[in-house]
């Protein structure tokens, strides 16, 4: 009675952990059909989401800006990573300075990330986790609106897929039948590496994780490759950017890194972050990029989700804990996956101040994420807890129809927008100060000649909109007028744009974005004939431009008159 008790037990245990091997095998029987119905998906979303107007936190203009500026004045990108303006401004030689050209660009790039993700894990690991993670990507919303941002993240993802596949299908699994085909081979990741890291100074991480992965497989053979091929790239980088570029110092990282560390990165005078701070940074961010962003783009929060929660980020933890246990013992592409997003998570969580709080800054790692948290509870219940065997499958239905859901909700907000943009009419959807602003900055750009400099404040905004160079003010150092004058003579401004842009975007207030107004007050509280009002647009959240008239200092020493 016993041996039959424990015989059906065991016949139970098979039949039930066959419920995902028939899932597998069903799923990899039409895992082409679904790739392609995936990319085409991705088409229909990436259309119907396609935002025609750059970013109003101007960062995604300022790379369109870096690339005219590398095509025109041969200056070479120093600050966040160089390639992604590199290979704009190749876009920019071909067809001019197209916005909606180069946005859709990145819609190229999220689709090559579809497809080496898909090359990369496919047969690698269980079907159930790629194929389900595939369709969720393919119809993110969050993820998919970064084919019409010129923004980095499109490429980093496509850079960094290919890294994955290239890694996993031609060092680890081909035969190298020589040394040759082995320098070669790794010749090949150290240039993905380079690529990877000279997109986002975060992709430095990716070399730390492939030599981890090697310490841990004990390969130390292809920790030698792999270093000495990415040195021979960031060498050969270096010199070519020294020698034409006439840029010696590694100004990817210079000022930027020095803010990363500063306690507020935009008041210096509060001192760098000591250890303390850094493990407070660490965590703070943990609870904002996972219980707040990585649940969001899972569609398991709000979309406007404020609050982080500390127990969402322990469930986070905990689950990457159990994959991480699976990964050593089950599979070494699930390893690798899990080793890059600890590196990769840990250098952004340490370094970045928790008020930058961008969500794109995680969306790189989403794709990645996503099966390796799932492959814990995949392995789990294949092993251990026969009951997640059916409550895995029924999580993954409901995370691809939330996910849905929270898509569709999207395109139907943003399709009068969207119908506005294709007529033509690119300021639908703006708020009235940014209306006005734009205006304001196309008038200055058709009424004042090119050879004399306009100050605003987002330059970067302006230079795409009215097609032309402006001078930033970002902030003001000093209330010295005499300063503040000399300033804007030693860069030939002769004009300056004052807008109201609103301090809190979604609504109208009595506090607007004043640095523009505080520098020229306290130049006209000294020299009160020195700022003369030349034209006004709007009757509500008005913007202004104004004429500086040096004649009007005194002596006439600080900038000659136009």
């Amino acid at each position: 009675m016993a041996k039959s008790n424990k015989r059906s037990t065991r016949q139970k245990k098979q039949q039930d952990s066959e419920v995902f091997e028939r899932l597998n095998r069903f799923l990899q029987k039409y895992q082409k059909q679904i790739f392609i119905a995936s990319a085409g998906l991705t088409l229909l979303f990436s259309f119907l989401l396609f935002n025609f107007n750059v970013s109003l936190m101007g960062d995604d203009g300022a790379y369109i800006k870096r690339a005219y500026r590398l095509l025109h004045d041969g200056d070479f990108p120093t600050f966040q990573g160089p390639l992604y303006p590199i290979v704009l401004s190749f876009f920019i030689w071909l067809a001019g300075l197209n916005v909606t050209f180069l946005k859709a660009l990145s819609g190229v790039f999220i689709l090559g990330h579809l497809y080496f993700f898909y090359r990369a894990f496919k047969d690698r690991i269980p079907a159930l986790l790629y194929i389900f993670t595939l369709i969720i990507l393919a119809t993110n919303a969050y993820l998919v609106s970064y084919s019409s941002w010129t923004f980095s993240e499109a490429l980093f993802l496509l850079l960094q897929a290919w890294l994955f596949y290239y890694l996993f299908r031609h060092v680890w699994e081909e035969r190298l039948k020589s040394n040759r085909e082995r320098i070669m081979k790794f010749l090949v990741l150290g240039l993905l590496l380079i690529l990877l890291a000279k997109t986002r100074s975060v992709g430095y991480g990716a070399v730390v994780a492939v030599v981890i992965f090697f310490v841990f497989t004990r390969q130390w053979r292809s920790i030698g490759y792999t270093l000495g091929s990415f040195g021979l790239f960031y060498l050969v980088f270096k010199g070519v950017r020294s020698i034409f570029f006439g840029v010696s110092s590694n100004a990817q990282f210079g000022s930027q890194f020095n803010r990363l560390l500063l306690k507020d990165p935009y008041n210096p005078g509060k001192g760098k972050e000591d250890l303390v701070g850094f493990v407070e940074r660490f965590w703070n961010n943990s609870e904002l990029y996972l219980s707040k962003h990585t649940y969001k783009f899972l569609g398991l929060r709000p979309d406007d989700v404020v609050q982080t929660s500390t127990v969402l980020t322990v469930i986070a933890y905990i689950l990457f804990g159990l994959a991480l246990f699976y990964a050593f013992r089950k599979n070494k592409y699930l390893l690798f996956t899990g080793v890059y997003i600890a590196v990769m998570s840990a250098v952004t969580f340490f370094i970045l101040q928790t008020r930058w709080d961008q969500d794109r800054l995680i969306l790189v790692f989403f794709p990645l994420i996503v099966p390796f948290l799932l492959s814990g509870l995949y392995y789990l219940g294949k092993d251990k807890l026969p009951l997640f065997r059916f409550i895995l499958p029924g999580l993954l239905v409901v995370l691809i129809f939330s996910n849905l859901g929270r898509t569709f909700n999207k395109v139907d907000l943003h399709q009068d927008k969207f119908i506005h943009h294709l007529q033509g009419d690119d300021l639908y959807g703006l708020t009235p100060d940014w209306v006005n602003y734009v205006k304001m900055a196309r008038f200055a750009a058709e009424n004042i000649p090119d050879n004399v400099n306009i100050a605003c404040r987002k330059p970067n905004i302006a230079f795409i909109k009215a097609q032309r160079e402006f001078y930033g003010i970002h902030r003001v150092n000093t209330q010295d007028a005499d300063k503040l004058l000399q300033k804007l003579a030693q860069n030939d401004v002769r004009y300056v744009i004052m807008a109201s842009l609103r301090k809190y975007p979604s609504r109208k207030t009595k506090y607007t974005i004043n640095t523009v107004k505080r520098y020229l007050y306290y130049i006209q509280q000294k020299y009160p004939k020195a700022i003369q009002l030349v034209h006004r647009i709007g009757q509500d959240e008005q913007a202004y431009l104004f004429r500086i008239n040096y004649n009007a200092v005194g002596d006439g020493k600080v900038g000659g008159d136009q």
